[in-house]
């Protein structure tokens, strides 16, 4: 009986001394955790502003008569991914303002905050990845690598993998 309940009381001193540490540890396994994702939404907003200025390069080259991209699109081709890339970059910020939002409404909820930084997180590296992956998607495209269903295959996957991260942000933003 005397070494059962030394058993249960080094058990629950241990229990309590890694609770107590964890606790300790939790304030700068945020700001890790802040600090990793403004680097990745940092970087992927770069992405999408070189995209806009690749557009407006051509669009000014188009305008300057550049035969090379007359010959390959027009200008309202190039106009519309300038729009659309600028609404991608408004999407992008809008859901960065939710992630902060969830951030400051859940605080003090550990588990209801790690959900959210998880949920976001894997948003921001698969919109990460889908920028940076189609570049080689379309080049294996254009080279046959790849079939056109293929393509379109992995590119609504990576859509609905996006949009049900968005959703769960929603919803544990209401």
């Amino acid at each position: 009986m005397g070494v059962l309940s030394i058993i249960v009381i080094a058990g629950i001193s241990v229990y309590l001394c890694l609770k107590f540490c964890l606790y300790l540890y939790r304030p700068f396994w945020l700001s890790k955790a802040f600090a990793e994702i403004e680097k990745i939404h940092n970087g992927l907003l770069a992405d999408v502003d070189k995209d806009i200025g690749s557009a407006e390069e051509n669009l000014k080259a188009w305008r300057s008569g550049d035969k090379v991209v007359r010959d390959f699109s027009s200008e309202d081709d190039l106009l519309k991914r300038i729009n659309d890339t600028t609404a991608a970059k408004a999407h992008e910020k809008e859901v960065h303002e939710k992630f902060l939002r969830l951030r400051e409404r859940f605080i003090s909820d550990p588990k209801k905050l790690s959900e959210s930084i998880v949920t976001y997180r894997r948003y921001l590296e698969l919109k990460l990845h889908q920028c940076q992956g189609a570049e080689s998607s379309t080049r294996a495209l254009e080279v046959g690598a790849i079939s056109f269903d293929e393509w379109m295959a992995e590119a609504r996957e990576t859509m609905i993998a996006l949009e049900e991260s968005e959703r769960k942000l929603d919803a544990l933003l209401s």
